[in-house]
């Protein structure tokens, strides 16, 4: 390193001037305030992001629960309440049609509605039931329940309805 002698006046001309230094100090302040907005904006994006995974969470969660309560209603013991409810009724003398040889197995017979049984009992345990359907308790009055599909002489039933519904299954 080199040491000069230079008069003041040169002194004052290489000394740099009071305006490079404050355009030097506003620009990293400039620079440090747009870091901080940018951190600001990204930390707001953030917590804009969890609530809409939230959101999100909770929207799946809602959605199986209808998606379940659709499949329960779906089920079998529910769309035999619907048809009894349209007036449909079970015919115990069930066929098979078979189409390519054009054959019929079984005997088929009309299904007439007094001595059909109501085809809705208690398919599914109780503990597993979980959404209720609507049934009248017109048609609850006269349950029985045939002992298979085979038999023709209706059985007891030991099934109690309350307030005239039946619960439904929410199992698939």
């Amino acid at each position: 390193m080199a040491v000069y002698m230079v008069s003041q006046a040169q002194a004052k001309q290489l000394r740099p001037k009071m305006t490079a230094g404050l355009i030097l100090v506003a620009g990293i302040i400039v620079v440090m305030l747009g870091q901080l907005v940018l951190n600001m904006i990204l930390t707001q994006d953030a917590y804009h992001l969890r609530s809409l995974k939230l959101e999100k969470r909770d929207l799946t969660t809602q959605v199986q629960i209808l998606q379940e309560e659709v499949d329960s209603l779906a089920s079998p013991q529910n769309l035999a309440d619907a048809a009894n409810r349209l007036g449909m009724v079970a015919n115990p003398a069930s066929v098979l049609l078979d189409i390519e040889n054009d054959k019929v197995f079984g005997k088929p017979k009309p299904a007439s509605a007094a001595s059909a049984a109501v085809a809705s009992a208690n398919l599914v345990a109780n503990a597993a039931m979980g959404t209720v359907s609507d049934f009248s308790e017109a048609t609850v009055a006269s349950a029985e329940v045939a002992e298979s599909v085979e038999t023709e002489k209706p059985a007891a039933s030991g099934l109690v309805l309350e307030q005239g519904l039946i619960p439904a299954s929410p199992t698939r």
